[in-house]
């Protein structure tokens, strides 16, 4: 468990290092702070590739969440923190945890949103 938080912290201090080092603008985000992209897609990878693919037609565990760029901020909130409330064709409740919204700080659902909002 302290390694997985270790790693966590490395890999999002990696990322904001590398946001300030390529120009890259944050996003506003609706509680306030900055949604940081390259930090969702760190915890993307972390927490939701093993189960997500990004590209399109690649399924796994759960459907593929290429394009999903196109939905708006609050339905990707609620797919996060509420995840059986609306479930794709093809796959059953029950499947993705619905601990996130509780295990994820705000400011992680923040910028895991502005990554997946890159993915149009």
């Amino acid at each position: 468990m302290r390694t997985s938080i270790a790693a966590l912290l490395l890999i999002l201090a990696l990322a904001v290092i590398g946001l300030g080092a390529c120009g890259g603008a944050a996003v506003p985000a609706t509680s306030g702070g900055q949604a940081d992209p390259v930090a969702g897609e760190a915890l993307f990878k972390l927490e939701c590739a093993s189960c997500h693919s990004v590209e399109a037609g690649v399924d796994l565990t759960g459907p593929s969440l290429a394009g999903i760029g196109a939905q708006n901020e609050q339905s990707l909130r609620e797919d996060i923190v509420n995840p059986d409330a609306q479930v794709t064709a093809g796959f059953s409740k029950g499947i993705m945890p619905n601990s996130f919204g509780k295990q994820l700080t705000s400011q992680q659902i923040n910028d895991l949103i502005a990554y997946l909002l890159a993915l149009k």
